[in-house]
C-alpha cells in the first residue's frame, strides 16, 4: 500500500513536470523552454508532489546515506513481509535506473519550484530548491543542465563562488549537445563576474552564431557578451547588444538578469528605463 502511494507519487509529479517543461517526447527541449509556466498550476503539481515525496520517498533513500547519527543509527526492528524496510536496498549513490524511481519525481519537483520561483526573481530560494538534492539522484544526461541552472541562480543571488565552484565540476563535454550552449553561458556569466571578460567573450563569441548557440538562449548570450564587452570599455558595442535583446523580446529579459549584476548593469538600467 505505501509503495504504491510512492510510486504514484512519483509518476504524478514527473508527469506534471514533463507537462509544464517538456516537450511531448522530447526531453533535450525541455531546458530551452524560457516562458513563465502557468503560475497557479506549476506551483499547486510542485507543493503537492514535494509534499508526498519529503515524507515518503526522500526518508527512504537519504536514510541509506552511511554516517547518519542518532536514532536513525540504531538498529530496526525486524521487517514485516511487505513493509517498505523489506523492500530491497538500493545504494543512494547510484543514480536512477529507472522510471518509477522516487528520485527522479524529487528531482523533477525540485526544478519545477526552482524554475518558479526564478521567474518571480526569488533567485535565492530558487537556488535552494534544487542545491540539496543531491548530484547522483540527477538522471546523468540532465545533470549538467540542472547544475547550470543551479549556477546560474546562485549568481543571480550574489553567491559568485558558489555559482564557480558548480561549474568547475562539470564536464562540458559530456554534457548532450543541445545543453553545452547553457553550460557555456554560465561559465561566461560566471567568469565576467570573476573579471575574466576576455574569456568570457572567447565562450559566448563576439558575434551572434560564432559559438553555434541555439536561438533559445540567444538573449542569454547576448546579455553575457555585453557584459564582457563593457569590462573591455566597449561601451557602445554593449548597448548594441542590449538593444538587440530589447528590440526582439523586451525590457523583461534584461529585468530577468540584472540581479546577477556585471559591467554592463547600468546600460541595462537605462534601457530599462526607457522602456
Amino acid at each position: 500500500m505505501m509503495r504504491g502511494s510512492i510510486l504514484i507519487a512519483a509518476l504524478a509529479a514527473a508527469a506534471g513536470a514533463a507537462a509544464l517543461w517538456l516537450t511531448p517526447g522530447a526531453l533535450a527541449g525541455w531546458p530551452f523552454l524560457d516562458g513563465p509556466p502557468p503560475r497557479g498550476a506549476a506551483w499547486a503539481l510542485a507543493a503537492t508532489s514535494a509534499l508526498l515525496l519529503l515524507g515518503a520517498a526522500a526518508r527512504r533513500w537519504r536514510g541509506a546515506r552511511p554516517g547518519r547519527l542518532g536514532a536513525a543509527a540504531e538498529a530496526p526492528a525486524p521487517a514485516q513481509a511487505g513493509s517498505p524496510a523489506a523492500w530491497p536496498a538500493e545504494p543512494a549513490s547510484a543514480p536512477p535506473a529507472l522510471r518509477d524511481d522516487p528520485r527522479l519525481a524529487y528531482v523533477y519537483a525540485a526544478q519545477v519550484v526552482g524554475q518558479s520561483l526564478a521567474w518571480q526573481g526569488d533567485y535565492r530560494g530558487a537556488a535552494a530548491a534544487l542545491r540539496d538534492v543531491p548530484p547522483a539522484w540527477m538522471p546523468p544526461r540532465l545533470r549538467a543542465l540542472l547544475r547550470s541552472h543551479l549556477a546560474q541562480w546562485q549568481l543571480c543571488a550574489g553567491d559568485i563562488d558558489g555559482a564557480r565552484q558548480l561549474l568547475e565540476d562539470l564536464d562540458e563535454e559530456r554534457a548532450p549537445a543541445s545543453v553545452r550552449p547553457i553550460v557555456r553561458g554560465a561559465r561566461a556569466a560566471v567568469l565576467v563576474r570573476t573579471g575574466d571578460a576576455d574569456a568570457a567573450l572567447s565562450l559566448v563569441g563576439r558575434d551572434d552564431d560564432q559559438r553555434d548557440e541555439p536561438t533559445e538562449v540567444r538573449q542569454r548570450c547576448r546579455i553575457t557578451r555585453a557584459h564582457a564587452l563593457a569590462a573591455r570599455g566597449e561601451l557602445s558595442a554593449a548597448r548594441a547588444e542590449l538593444r538587440r535583446v530589447v528590440d526582439e523580446v523586451g525590457v523583461d529579459e534584461l529585468c530577468r538578469w540584472l540581479p546577477a549584476g556585471g559591467p554592463a548593469r547600468d546600460v541595462m538600467i537605462e534601457l530599462i528605463d526607457e522602456g
